[in-house]
């Protein structure tokens, strides 16, 4: 019983530790967004986030709802675009997001949506540089309709930090 006790403790202690080591810290904040970032040894993890200025239905009782931009060196990703509501999305929906006339459609999975290609991740990012607002509209499991509008004022900043804070 001892010895379980004592693996025990040295695993949720080596647990903890990795997680403090892991801890997120912000880079930067920029207007609306902010640049945030983890790291593990030579493993970092970058992202740009904000979180929406008007929430549709203002009465609808949900967690925060969030856009991100990523970078991760491990993978070699780059640009990676994903969203989030604050509730599970309805099976096999899509989250709408528009930047002024240009439309993305994102593939949900639980609380999260992204884009299923790179292509329209650099062309969407592309949109938000130029742009002040986007709007995402999703689809909650229990069938509620949710409209999100982000400011875009300090997106290119924030972005830029990420970007250059995971370069190798």
């Amino acid at each position: 019983m001892r010895i379980k006790k004592i693996i025990s403790v040295f695993i949720v202690s080596f647990f903890v530790a990795s997680m403090a080591s892991a801890a997120i810290k912000i880079e930067g904040k920029f207007k609306n967004w902010e640049s945030h970032y983890t790291e593990d040894g030579k493993d970092k993890v970058c992202f740009a986030v904000s979180m929406p200025i008007k929430k549709e239905p203002s009465n609808l009782n949900r967690a925060e709802a969030r856009i991100f931009v990523t970078f991760r060196t491990k993978t070699n990703i780059a640009d990676e675009v994903s969203i989030t509501g604050g509730y599970p999305y309805k099976k096999d929906s899509q989250v709408s997001v528009n930047v002024d006339n240009a439309s993305f459609k994102f593939d949900v999975s639980d609380n999260f949506a992204w884009l299923a290609n790179n292509k329209d991740e650099v062309k969407m990012i592309q949109q938000m540089k130029k742009k002040n607002e986007l709007k995402a509209t999703g689809l909650s499991a229990r069938g509620n309709k949710t409209y999100d509008t982000y400011s875009l004022l300090g997106f290119t900043d924030a972005y830029n930090s990420a970007k250059n804070k995971c370069k190798k």
